[in-house]
This record gives C-alpha cells, structure tokens and sequence, in this order.
C-alpha cells in the first residue's frame, strides 16, 4: 500500500505518544491534546458496490496556548484513513485561529462552513449516515467541511453570530480523480453568515446562508447552470431535555446541488431526526429527503430520500457498538439500484464496532 508523507508521520506520532488518550503537554500556559478513533465497520447492501468493509483509522491533534488572560490561540488538524488505503485518505480538518473572551473568534483553514455548524449539525447525529438532505456537500462551495475559509465567530450568553469568507479552490485530493464529476467540486470566491441562540429551557435555533460563485472548471464541465452562483439557505430547531433529543431542518438552494452533471436550478432539504439516551443504549431515528427541479432540464423529483434507523450500545464511553440501518425509499431508474439522478437505491445496514481515545 502506497504511503504518503502524512501518513508516515502520524505513525510516528503514534508511536511515539502511546496507545492511550493522553494530553501530551500542559505546562505554561500551553496544552497539547491527541486523540482518535479505530472504527471497524462492515456494510451489507444487496448493491454490490455498496457492500463491503468500511473501517478507518482516525487521529486528531489540538493545540492551545494562552497569550494573555483574555486571548487563546488554538490549531486543531484531523487524520482520516480508511482501510482501503490511502489513495482514499483525507486530512480532515487543519485550522488555527485565537479566541478572546470578549470579542470572539477568528480562524483560517480546512473547517466545518458555518452553514454545517448553525444548521446542518443539529440533525446530522447518526453513528454512520445521514447529513445528506440539505444540499450541503464537503469541498462544495463552502457549505460543508472546506479548504481555505476563514470565520469570525461572536458569541454572548446563548447567541452566536458568524461570518465567513470562502477563499477559491479545488476540492481536497482532486487531482487524484480524472472523472469528469470531479471537476464539478471545489468552489469560487463566497460568503456565508449564520445566527444561532440556545435558550435556557433547552430549546435551539439556527439559521445560516451561503454564495459562493463558480470555479473555471464548473463553468466548464457542468452541463447547466455553470454560470449561476451557488447559494444555500437553512434554518434547524432543536430540543434537548435530559437524555431526550429532537431536531427538524430545513434548507432552499438554487444552483447548488449537482444532479445529471449540472447544478439544478433549486432544491429543497429536509431532516428530522429523535434520539433518545436509556442507560446504556442509544437509539436514533431520522427521515432524510432532498428535492430537485429544472424545468429547462427536465429535472422534477427526489434526488435523496430515507428513513434511518439505529441503535447504539456503550460498553464504556470509549467503546461502542452500533446497527445503523438505511431504508432507502428511492425508486429504481432505467437502471436497477439506481435512481434516475444515479443515486443507489437498495438499502445498506452498518455494523461497526468502535474505539475512541
């Protein structure tokens, strides 16, 4: 197996940090944390592309230093390698920012779009599926977990507002892929604001919206709406009580989501999603669906749709166990297990067993 530079690293970080969870510096004002996740996971679908071992090997690294009593600079950078080797890895998060007591947070780097954080997160809580209902998508246009986005982020009692810029770029590991699906990732110059207030009865709320415009190669490859700005607007509630957890999401999109090589002219997402802590088990359950339509493209209907359910046991907090089963309710295309926007229609259970440290 081919290995990068990165990857050899990390080993030796490894290595050399030891097999527990440790915070390896604390001492002058600095703090250095490692930690991770060995996650053993298989897939059981009637689609044969779909089946298989899905496990990966996951290291994460946070930093943080005082430089006064009121200012924090922090780095944070995550590791993803799956066992099908690491021609399929991703450096999934690298950012470094400070943070002040009062006048918040500035950052730069491969995060989380704030569209994720203010509306996305509060339904995406599945052990292994769904998040992929709203038009959000990672290395799209800033929406999801990106390259190159820098935010401003003030928070006040229960309310955070946030601002970002989102700096023009490929989507991580591009070149790798010649498909020409590929080229239609990535994103141009954008923006993106977001407000969420959690109130003191457990009640949440969020809403965020994102533009971004589209890359040479979009404009290029897509076969419609290449010359449109991506934009994307949400809004999620949410209810905490005790081990009992809810949230519904909603988002509206025009020129955002890809469906037959272009980027249809709107879309509508929707999620829900219940769970539910007893003891040691954790069930959740979600309905996921996201809408297309172009009428100029003959394109009308559903380009993602199912119900999740799963359960979670927890032997420890660092151990788990975990059955998560999708219940696709897509119809077949022209082709069988396939929709007619090519998304796989059979269902695919999840059976993992993890280890965090």
């Amino acid at each position: 197996m081919k290995k990068s530079a990165l990857t050899m690293a990390i080993t030796s970080l490894v290595l050399a940090s030891g097999a527990q969870a440790a915070t390896v510096i604390n001492q002058n004002g600095t703090k250095l944390d490692i930690g991770g996740r060995v996650n053993g996971e298989y897939y059981a679908s009637g689609n044969k592309d779909l089946r298989g071992d899905s496990s990966y090997f996951r290291l994460h690294v946070n930093g943080e230093t005082a430089i006064n009593n009121e200012l924090n600079a922090f780095g944070f950078a995550e590791y993803n390698l799956p066992t099908s080797g690491s021609d399929n890895d991703e450096l999934r998060y690298a950012y470094a920012g400070m943070k002040h007591d009062t006048f918040g947070t500035l950052v730069y780097g491969r995060q989380d779009g704030l569209f994720d954080k203010a509306v996305k997160n509060t339904t995406d809580i599945m052990p292994e599926f769904g998040g992929d209902g709203l038009g959000k998508v990672n290395d799209l246009f800033g929406t999801g977990r990106s390259n190159g986005l820098l935010q401003y982020i003030y928070t006040y009692d229960g309310l955070s507002l946030g601002a970002q810029f989102t700096g023009e770029g490929k989507a991580q590991n591009n070149d790798r892929f010649t498909n020409s699906g590929n080229n239609l990732m990535g994103t141009g110059n954008g923006f993106a604001t977001s407000a969420t207030y959690n109130f003191d009865n457990g009640l949440g709320l969020g809403v965020a919206y994102n533009q971004a415009k589209k890359t040479n190669d979009q404009r290029n490859y897509s076969s419609f709406g290449g010359d449109h700005d991506a934009k994307l607007v949400g809004g999620a509630i949410s209810y905490t009580n005790s081990g009992f957890y809810m949230a519904v999401n909603y988002s509206h999109g025009e020129y955002q989501s890809i469906v037959n090589n272009g980027f249809a002219a709107e879309s509508n997402g929707y999620e829900a999603v219940a769970k539910y802590r007893a003891g040691d088990f954790e069930p959740i359950a979600a309905y996921i669906r996201e809408d297309v339509k172009d009428t100029s493209n003959n394109i009308s209907g559903r380009l993602n749709e199912y119900v999740d359910l799963s359960v979670r046991y927890y032997f420890t907090e660092n151990f788990t166990t975990f059955v998560d089963y999708k219940m696709n309710l897509l119809d077949d295309g022209s082709m069988s297990g396939y929709s007619k926007y090519g998304q796989p229609t059979d269902d695919i259970v999840a059976i993992s067993m993890e280890y965090n440290f």
